[in-house]
């Protein structure tokens, strides 16, 4: 079976045009910019994985994603138009859009050993959906997984402990990392990346607007007496985040920016999960 080619992904994070906007009777809720990610509209949307199936070991060669999305409609209305979208997040690299959980898709490229895929439901301009299951996470091995403590390092290393807090970064989004393939799998094909598709095609790129940061925080809540995220932005410490919403980096001017997201608990102290720390290059070309 052979990888069918991967739908273009957006040149640009897409974001919400000005103007006057449609009236209320003939927009989705999902392409509606007046509602926010936290909006009551969203609060029953969940998300999960049919495949792979957590603590799963997978044979060598790509990997088949299935995704179950509830209460939340994936893809445009129609050519043309807005498109809510899942941000797939390989281990901890940067997000890639799938705008279809009907069909099955095909992940090539991963490396022998331990792997974690996280998805989170976001609006057509990338602003994640802040419900409380609208963010699924699995664990695997491709190839056979290491006996004994070998094997158990090396997810320690990869794998969050899931009913610990979880910080999952999403966006500015960084460069693509040029060894992973994303394809959609049409009915009938198989597995085959010997002939991989365009991976620059299948990565999210770098918004032309002022960069935004926005996550999904899992098993924990942000407040002033509460759990907190610490941003380090070009060495430069910005004030801690204690709420859930989208947050401008005004501080991003034009060029190659360098940023660093840590989940802090009440006592200002690190908590520590294999990703809620994350590094990340983005680029701001205006």
């Amino acid at each position: 079976m052979a990888l069918a080619v991967v739908v273009a992904l957006p040149a640009e994070a897409r974001t919400p045009k000005k103007g006057k906007p449609a009236p209320a009777s003939r927009m989705r809720a999902e392409d509606d910019p007046r509602k926010r990610g936290s909006h009551w509209a969203f609060a029953k949307a969940s998300i999960a994985f049919a495949a792979p199936k957590d603590l799963s070991v997978l044979g060598d060669g790509a990997v088949e994603i299935r995704l179950v999305v509830k209460g939340y409609r994936v893809g445009a209305l129609q050519p043309g138009g807005p498109v809510p979208h899942v941000h797939l997040i390989v281990d901890n690299e940067p997000a890639l859009e799938i705008d279809d959980a009907q069909a099955a898709w095909a992940l090539g490229g991963l490396a022998p050993g331990p792997h974690l895929l996280r998805a989170v439901l976001c609006r057509p301009w990338h602003e994640v959906v802040k419900a409380r299951k609208a963010f699924a996470m699995t664990r695997f091995w491709v190839g056979p997984r290491l006996a004994g403590k070998a094997g158990r390092a090396a997810e320690w290393a990869v794998w969050p402990a899931p009913r610990k807090p979880i910080l999952t970064y999403v966006l500015p989004i960084g460069p693509a990392p040029a060894n992973l393939v994303l394809a959609r799998l049409d009915e009938g094909s198989q597995h085959d990346t010997t002939h991989p598709v365009d991976p620059t095609a299948a990565w999210l790129k770098p918004s032309p607007n002022r960069p935004v940061l926005d996550f999904y925080l899992t098993n924990g809540k942000l407040g002033r007496r509460g759990d907190k995220i610490r941003i380090v932005l070009d060495r430069r410490e910005l004030p801690l985040i204690t709420d859930w919403k989208p947050h401008p980096l005004r501080r991003a001017h034009k060029g190659t920016r360098r940023i660093s997201i840590d989940l802090l608990n009440r006592k200002g102290l690190k908590v520590h999960n294999a990703v809620n720390q994350t590094d990340r290059v983005f680029t701001v070309s205006r």
